[in-house]
């Protein structure tokens, strides 16, 4: 099944995110802010592609010789920070709808960039993001607003409406503790064009894709924000955020959002059991590769990966 597009207002977006844990707003960026934003995503993924492991990259294929990827954590790290993505914080249209969410007062957390990789197809088994399977809330309520910025035509996204409100079925469960992308019931495939924004809560089940057989080509922005109010969360304010001048070098809304974040990790510091957590988690998923083999293009099981 295929999400139609919908033209709608702000407010009812907000309602449709509430209530089924995603909603896409069409034409958020024009074609040339696109194009902009385009070119400087090709230039990060050259420098990735070019020596990955400088980066935290994600990979599809770690084997010598046939090393490919499908996206990089941390693309605001000064190595590969590029004016024209960070300036999406800054751009008013993009930005309404996770004040519309969330309010006023927001603060960082995360900015990866995903693309198509080049010989080695992945699929990724139905998750919930942040290590956060079982959560649910019956409200619709969200601690944050994770956002699909597409600056090509993509139709990876999959994900149950609704999944993010109540449990998991036995199905459901089976597949996320599986890594399985056997189709789900009630799940939906979302088809974007280029400027058009996925809004959702990462509480919804979901998974993505990339194949040969679609012949995807995927640029796509991946990011993150949550309130000051939000309790939850947090502790992503990342060294290079910290270092002497590099605020300055970023856009300025980039720049409130990362001292905001670098604000609340400090008025909220972790024990050193969930830092150990972190950590073993953070070590599972730089080792990971999502890339599928002969036998997965024929098989419903894949290699477990972020």
């Amino acid at each position: 099944m295929v999400a139609a597009p919908t033209a709608d207002t702000l407010g009812s977006h907000v309602e449709r995110f509430f209530a089924q844990g995603f909603t896409v707003v069409r034409g958020v960026f024009t074609p040339d802010e696109v194009s902009g934003m385009l070119a400087a995503s090709e230039r990060v993924v050259s420098k990735v592609r070019a020596d990955p492991s400088a980066y935290i990259a994600r990979y599809t294929n770690r084997t010598e010789g046939a090393v490919d990827t499908w996206g990089v954590d941390n693309m605001f790290a000064p190595r590969l920070y590029e004016p024209a993505l960070g300036a999406a914080f800054g751009h008013k249209k993009f930005m309404a709808f996770s004040h519309a969410v969330l309010g006023p007062d927001l603060r960082f957390w995360a900015a990866h960039l995903l693309w198509s990789p080049q010989v080695t197809p992945y699929e990724l088994g139905w998750h919930k993001d942040n290590h956060e399977q079982e959560h649910y809330d019956p409200t619709g309520k969200t601690r944050h607003v994770q956002f699909n910025v597409c600056l090509a035509d993509d139709k990876s996204f999959r994900a149950i409406p609704g999944s993010h409100r109540r449990p998991m079925t036995d199905a459901e469960r089976a597949a996320v503790y599986g890594d399985s992308i056997e189709s789900l019931a009630g799940a939906v495939q979302v088809e974007c064009r280029a400027g058009d924004v996925i809004y959702m809560n990462y509480h919804t089940l979901h998974r993505g894709s990339c194949t040969q057989e679609s012949q995807q080509f995927r640029r796509t922005l991946h990011m993150n924000v949550q309130s000051m109010n939000e309790q939850t969360g947090g502790q992503t304010s990342y060294s290079f955020m910290r270092e002497p001048g590099y605020l300055d070098t970023v856009d300025p809304a980039l720049a409130v959002l990362m001292s905001k974040a670098i604000e609340w990790d400090d008025s909220h510091p972790i024990d050193l059991v969930e830092a150990r957590r972190r950590r073993r988690i953070s070590h599972t998923l730089r080792r990971s590769t999502a890339g599928l083999t002969q036998n997965d293009l024929t098989d419903s099981h894949r290699p477990a990966t972020a």
